[in-house]
């Protein structure tokens, strides 16, 4: 090559060389032509065999001319020969691009689902959440009583129509077997206001909302239709038996509708008129909340003007009931509601998931720099023929994309995978997670993505390699150094930037993480392991009465007599569940207080056994006995915090307090005399603020059918289902055992959405750490090969080896401290996006801002360690000659 460098040298002579590969060009024409190809075949074919450079002057004066078709697609074929000339480069990138665009295509797909994707009702826009919450603490709430809607209904005058709606279980009694299927009550004109029709029969009409003797109506989903009938049309006008009592099927939604849209599909829809039955029903106390509202706003309303609107009626409605703890209004677009506090969390996992793709390709472009060093030679020769510095770029921009599209490719047979995984690992909250799928939105993302991806990576190697003039880049490469200080420096700040945010990703995993631990010893004040619950729906047709605790009590004992029981209990409201306890007001004997100011407690009916079940402690006076349950005076057992918030240190046993909540044919709750504190229980979440409970024993008076069974074995619990299940069914064959569940996986439960955020953040900023790692090894390993004249020369010339080494060593530690610096500056802004997802720490926790550092650092010196070693052996013969 030494007379291709000697003319090179000489710029005059670029026009004969041209000139003389033109002559090569015509020759090779001719000798094609003679074949019997056509001119045009023969000039294209010539062309490919001399790598699509131009060689004519006036292609060259014409080069940044729009290229046609025939040059795309020469580009495309070169450089498909070019990578395939390389297997290991093109691998390697491939597989590195398919980790970052597979992370993001498999998290858009849930983002898509859950947040993008519009609701499948009319008009979505304008539907609303409405919630009525408690103005002395607003984290409490968001139901209203039913009393109360009606006001919200009739006086508001900014929704065209508004719903309640409540998720509820349903009994089904007409298969071979009991069967509990889930339900929602709603108002009657629920599906008018979503612009939902049955697809077989008719809504409800307003009239069923009404309490009545004979049946009520019921509406079934699509999917129960198929699956328990047959999809036969004669169910119009048949008696379904839910709950042991008699409905008729008017109507059957169409396939796939749901509502309340949940990651949990309803199946039967009933109306209020459920609740509406009897004296005590619950839709009729107007200080029982327990119901969602949903709303359709008019045409040009807005949401502040909408909740202004309501608000301005409940304050009529908290002076018009004095008695009832005054409430606020909230109000929210109903797919807000429906992602939840899920929303934050996504867009958050999106970004974490970003930065990995910008770590994969800065990677990427690290390995195309390193490739086009080796390559200046063969761009020399094309830019000498008359090539321009637009074909260059051309050329290895389309090369790029050809290793993006081959990574977003193989990258959505990852996402495929990671889509069902993360589904999978989906906490309970995030609901249309049945929608998730690669469909052609995500599939249209994955190209955006891919096609992106190739201009990012690959613009900058493809200027840094065109750049650079024929003299420029010979007279490096006569130096030793052959791609130039500006490539060295380009392929720095990339590594440092992978550094910098491999240090963003891992501090954020790092928090999460150590806020999932603080969570995982959280003491739920209970002991949940060895422990089988299910739900039972008594019903008052068949145990009528004083006969419902007495059923409960008789199971109990059947249950406890099984093999392997250790004890048994019941209550109405299990922490963790959701089934939660009702929430009401209390207040002192001998402490009047206004009802603004009464605090709220969460009441729960209990069995009196189920302390022990429970493995809950007792720190003062006792827990109910089987003859509290027989009826006398109301009892109550109050935990930790109520007593140490209302009693002020005092000794509450033996003082009385009145929840206002009542049973029985009377509206005044009755007061209740405090025989036993219990240690605190959490109830809502594991990380949530413990509320004040009040415990009443079950009686005939105090008695509700939806009970939750405990069962403590000594063993695994689930072993006890067979045997439990058929105690209840000789006891009662229509009763069906539901919500069957560990109390464990109801604890695993309340964690699921921290364990999700610190699971995927984590993952993202393993990947991007490996990354990360691979890459600056990369850096260091090509500077060795660089420098290894320069440190034979060094050697030979007696510089110690360790001398070499240490060089090499410092090269990574100042390319470590330099992303560390930048990470840590970047990271103090970051992690205020996280700061309240976590639990137990803060957000600059020191354990973690000092560990993700040294972690790095020592990563860091590790992938250097390796080269520096091959640096010490270098022999300065060789590397001399080898120069």
């Amino acid at each position: 090559m030494n007379w291709l460098r000697q003319l090179f040298s000489h710029r005059r002579l670029y026009n004969d060389l041209s000139d003389e590969m033109q002559q090569h060009l015509d020759e090779k024409i001719e000798e094609l032509v003679a074949t019997g190809m056509s001119k045009k075949e023969a000039t294209a074919a010539a062309r490919r065999t001399f790598g699509n450079v131009t060689l004519i002057q006036q292609d060259s004066r014409d080069a940044w001319r729009w290229p046609s078709l025939e040059d795309f697609l020469t580009d495309i074929r070169i450089s498909l020969r070019t990578l395939r000339k390389n297997p290991g480069f093109t691998a390697a990138a491939i597989l590195t691009l398919s980790l970052g665009i597979g992370a993001n295509t498999a998290l858009f797909s849930v983002i898509d689902a859950v947040l993008l994707r519009p609701l499948p009702f009319r008009d979505p826009g304008r539907l609303v959440a409405v919630h009525s919450v408690d103005i002395k603490d607003p984290t409490h709430g968001g139901e209203i009583s039913y009393p109360a809607f009606l006001d919200w209904r009739s006086r508001s005058h900014s929704f065209e129509a508004m719903s309640v709606w409540n998720a509820t279980g349903l009994t089904y009694t007409g298969g071979d077997q009991p069967e509990s299927v889930p339900g929602a009550m709603v108002s009657a004109n629920l599906f008018s206001m979503l612009g939902v029709s049955p697809v077989l029969g008719r809504s409800f009409t307003d009239d069923e909302d009404q309490a009545a003797d004979d049946q009520l109506p019921v509406i079934l989903s699509y999917e129960f239709w198929q699956s328990h009938f047959g999809g036969q049309t004669s169910m119009l006008g048949r008696a379904l038996t839910l709950d042991n009592a008699k409905y008729s099927v008017v109507g059957v939604m169409p396939a796939g509708f749901q509502f309340p849209v949940r990651k949990d599909r309803v199946e039967l829809w009933v109306t209020i008129a459920r609740d509406l039955q009897g004296k005590s029903a619950m839709a009729a106390q107007r200080g029982v909340s327990y119901l969602q509202v949903i709303g359709r706003l008019r045409p040009g309303v807005k949401i502040p003007q909408a909740q202004s609107d309501v608000l301005l009626i409940q304050e009529q409605l908290n002076r018009q009931y004095p008695e009832e703890r005054p409430r606020g209004v909230a109000m929210e677009s109903e797919s807000d509601q429906i992602a939840g506090t899920m929303r934050p969390v996504l867009l958050i996992l999106l970004g974490a998931v970003g930065f990995v793709l910008l770590i994969a390709c800065a990677n990427v472009a690290s390995l195309l720099l390193a490739r086009a060093t080796v390559r200046q030679k063969e761009f020399t020769l094309r830019s000498a023929l008359g090539a321009s510095r637009w074909m260059i770029v051309r050329q290895l921009l389309t090369e790029s994309t050809l290793l993006a599209m081959g990574g977003g490719v193989l990258g959505l047979l990852f996402a495929r995978w990671a889509t069902s995984a993360l589904v999978a690992a989906a906490p309970q909250g995030l609901a249309r997670t049945s929608d998730v799928g690669l469909d052609w939105r995500v599939l249209i993302f994955t190209l955006v993505v891919a096609l992106a991806t190739g201009v990012l990576f690959g613009l900058a190697p493809a200027l840094q390699a065109s750049r650079s003039g024929a003299g420029r880049i010979l007279d490096d490469s006569s130096r030793g150094s052959s791609s130039g200080p500006s490539g060295t420096r380009l392929r720095s700040v990339l590594v440092a930037s992978q550094l910098a945010i491999a240090f963003v990703l891992l501090t954020g995993a790092g928090l999460l993480l150590r806020s999932f631990d603080r969570l995982q010893h959280v003491d739920p004040g209970f002991r949940a392991d060895h422990v089988l619950t299910f739900l039972l729906d008594v019903p008052s047709n068949r145990h009528p009465g004083a006969q419902r605790p007495v059923f409960v009590q008789q199971l109990l004992q059947a249950i406890k007599a099984l093999p392997g029981v250790k004890s048994t209990g019941a209550v109405f409201g299990l922490p963790l569940s959701e089934n939660e306890s009702l929430f009401t007001a209390a207040e002192i004997e001998g402490h009047p207080v206004p009802p603004s100011q009464r605090p709220r407690v969460a009441f729960r009916i209990v069995e009196s056994n189920y302390f022990d079940a429970m493995g809950i402690r007792l720190l003062q006076g006792r827990t109910f006995t089987p003859r509290d349950e027989q009826g006398g005076p109301p009892l109550a057992i109050i935990n930790e915090t109520l007593a140490r918030q209302l009693f002020k240190g005092e000794s509450p046993l033996g003082r009385r307090i009145k929840p206002s909540i009542s049973f029985g044919e009377s509206d005044d709750a009755p007061l209740r005399e405090i025989v036993g504190v219990i240690a605190d229980v959490k109830s809502g979440s594991i990380g949530g603020k413990t509320p004040l409970e009040i415990y009443a024993p079950q009686t005939p008076v105090d008695f509700i059918g939806e009970m939750t069974i405990v069962v403590r074995a000594a063993t695994d619990p689930n072993a006890l289902l067979p045997s439990v299940r058929s105690v209840v069914t000789t006891m009662d064959k229509d009763l069906p055992l539901r919500r069957v569940r560990t109390l464990d996986e109801y604890v695993s439960g309340s964690i699921s959405a921290p364990r999700f955020e610190a699971l995927l953040l984590g993952s993202f900023a393993a990947l991007a750490f490996v990354l990360t790692t691979i890459g600056l090894y990369g850096v260091i390993s090509y500077s060795v090969v660089q420098r290894t004249r320069e440190m034979g020369i060094r050697v030979a010339l007696g510089a110690q080896r360790a001398s070499i080494s240490t060089m090499v060593l410092r090269q990574g530690a100042l390319l470590a401290l330099s992303g560390v610096a930048i990470g840590l500056l970047t990271s103090l802004f970051a992690v205020r996006l996280i700061r309240n997802l976590l639990f137990g720490i803060g957000a600059t926790d020191p354990v973690t801002f000092v560990a993700v550092p040294l972690l790095l650092m020592g990563v860091a010196l590790l992938a250097s360690y390796i080269p520096a070693r091959r640096a010490m052996r270098i022999d300065p013969i060789v590397a001399l000659r080898h120069e």
